[in-house]
């Protein structure tokens, strides 16, 4: 076998973006940029499927890994070869089929019976047992069943999920830290990845983390489909031919919307028969569900080639969505910033000291410590910024986790003792709610006891709709009560920020912002004079080859994960690195709330 061209190949990550849109395909096999290109490493880290991909091998103990590093037409070839055996269990076994490819994590051949396997880290509650929301992974587990049985049409096909339960406690300690990234480097320079388990592998077959869920009678269900859509993928990459889609809502989401080292844009050529305006109709706050998810608005306007702001009809702007719809529609259109009397009402009614607080957190597919369940929410950070009266400076304080321990409880005892029970709490979005709510009841289900803390969040943390906690949401003030044309149809504190500060009157917040740390100052202007998102200014972590940016909170995760579990865990000039990056990202987070206070206040 040789000279696969691969433009001319359907493989399993193709067709899932082919199922996405069919013209994504042709920009996919073309190499158009997108959004999607990125850190590989840093996406794997995060997604946690290193460790469960390599703990589900662990079930198999004869099973026998295909070689990939020599490419896929070794690998094509040395699973032909394998599966000649009356009985064998192979891992990433590679099939090719009729311009076809599928690359199957576990592949278990019993006589004319194979148990085709799927390995996802994302978490699966056995005492649903539902498998809504797995729509995307069982067709591509219905695309591999297609490959394997037209290369094996005799054969009887079997398919499961195999995956961590989240209705599971492990029995195992440490658990997360037993699986270790190792880089090694090929004779061409390449480097590779590999993951080594440190644990005993018994142990792991004897825990009930992982299930096995069989998804054949789903799959025999769709199966008609993807093969249909597949041909028809297939006839397009064989004819070189994009096939189109109707624009409408769903492109505004598009991951082939950027240039990048490009003149080609997969965006830009679907839209490229309707002139762009500004401002854009995509803009407008929750523009996807005006007249509803049957017949949108937005939809028809595209179809009539209206997409600016102003072509939207007011009359279809219906409720409270509605009145911010129309608020930002008018502004727009003027100008103008716009704050409503409730606002500065608000900001008046706290009391002093205020507390600006921004948390960041994580999940893990394997958990921490005996006990825990999969993807159970770890507070790794928090940052504080302290006004502790009417014109005072802000006073900073933090806290980070640099141990591969469990840290929530630690993490909110010493908030609790910045914090305490004085003046006003402030958080931008629920998150900080959600996180210290987590924690009140793992402390119940770990038994770690702490009176105070528990007294402490139960002041301060609302429970329900009708609790009474302390935290006031500033991203809700911001919704209700202001807009700023820059912010367009987001109420981010991303895109807050860049707003008050195109608006600013406030030399502190220049000083803040000049006098970030001793030695990095954060403050640049554009033009005329606008100062410009200080986000952009902050560093990245150069030690590294390709540098991860500190600079939002995806970001944010997947460098404390490498810092602790991944490649640079024991590389201490990289964890200081990191953490210094973590850090100044949390600290302008909550300096960007007091900035935005601060302009609020003087409206």
């Amino acid at each position: 076998m040789s000279g696969i061209n691969y433009k001319k190949i359907l493989s399993k990550s193709d067709f899932k973006v082919a199922q996405s849109c069919a013209t994504k395909l042709y920009y996919l096999k073309n190499n158009y940029p997108s959004a999607n290109d990125g850190n590989e490493y840093m996406e794997y880290l995060a997604e946690g499927g290193y460790a469960v991909g390599e703990m589900a091998t662990l079930f198999y103990p004869d099973g026998q890994r295909i070689d990939n590093n020599k490419g896929i037409e070794s690998a094509i070839a040395e699973t032909k070869g394998l599966l000649q055996q009356e009985n064998i269990t192979l891992f990433e076994a590679a099939v090719l089929s009729n311009h076809k490819v599928a690359a199957i994590d576990i592949l278990e051949k019993k006589g004319g019976v194979f148990n085709l396997i799927e390995v996802k880290s994302k978490g699966y509650d056995s005492e649903k047992a539902s498998l809504k929301g797995w729509e995307d992974h069982l067709e591509d587990i219905a695309f591999q069943k297609f490959v394997l049985s037209e290369a094996y049409p005799q054969a009887k096909v079997n398919t499961f999920l195999f995956v961590p339960d989240k209705a599971a406690r492990t029995t195992i300690e440490g658990l997360n830290a037993l699986f270790e990234l190792k880089e090694f480097e090929l004779h061409n320079g390449f480097k590779l990845l590999n993951i080594e388990f440190t644990g005993d592998p018994e142990t792991i077959r004897k825990d009930e983390l992982m299930t096995l869920v069989d998804v054949s009678e789903y799959i025999n269900g769709i199966e008609r489909k993807i093969q249909h859509n597949a041909k028809l993928f297939i006839e397009s990459l064989l004819d070189e031919r994009k096939m189109v889609v109707p624009i409408d809502k769903n492109c505004f989401k598009c991951e082939y919307s950027i240039e990048r080292d490009s003149d080609c844009s997969g965006y830009q050529e679907c839209w490229s028969k309707i002139k762009e305006v500004e401002p854009h109709i995509r803009d407008l706050y929750h523009v996807g569900t005006i007249g509803g998810n049957k017949e949108p608005v937005i939809n028809s306007l595209i179809a009539d080639k209206k997409v600016s702001l102003f072509d939207m009809p007011l009359d279809a702007l219906k409720g409270k969505r509605g009145d911010r719809q129309l608020i930002q529609i008018e502004n727009t259109k003027t100008g103008t910033e716009w704050a409503a009397s409730e606002l500065r009402a608000e900001i008046d009614s706290w009391e002093y000291p205020l507390h600006f607080i921004d948390f960041e957190t994580c999940t893990t597919a394997l958990p921490f410590h005996r006990d825990m369940r999969p993807y159970e929410m770890s507070a790794f950070q928090w940052s504080c910024h302290t006004i502790k009266h009417p014109g005072a400076e802000p006073e900073h304080t933090e806290w980070l986790n640099l141990e591969p321990a469990f840290p929530s409880f630690a993490f909110a005892e010493s908030l609790m003792e910045q914090i305490g029970y004085s003046g006003t709490v402030l958080m931008w979005s629920p998150h900080e709610n959600t996180t210290l709510r987590n924690i009140y009841y793992q402390m119940e289900e770990y038994n770690h006891s702490n009176p105070a803390l528990v007294k402490w969040l139960e002041y301060i943390v609302k429970f329900d709709s009708k609790g009474t906690g302390t935290l006031v949401d500033m991203n809700k003030m911001a919704l209700d009560y202001y807009f700023h044309p820059v912010m367009k149809g987001r109420t981010s504190i991303k895109v807050t920020l860049p707003a008050v500060l195109a608006a600013n009157k406030s030399n502190r917040t220049i000083n803040w912002l000049e006098n970030f740390e001793k030695e990095l100052n954060i403050l640049s202007k554009g033009e005329h004079g606008v100062i410009e998102n200080p986000y952009k200014n902050l560093p990245p972590v150069e030690l590294l080859e390709s540098a991860e940016s500190v600079n939002e909170g995806t970001g944010a995760m997947r460098a404390y994960e490498d810092m602790l579990f991944g490649l640079n865990k024991n590389n201490k000039e990289i964890k200081q690195a990191y953490a210094q990056a973590l850090l100044r990202y949390c600290k302008l987070d909550t300096l960007a709330m007091v900035i935005i206070w601060e302009h609020w206040k003087g409206l």
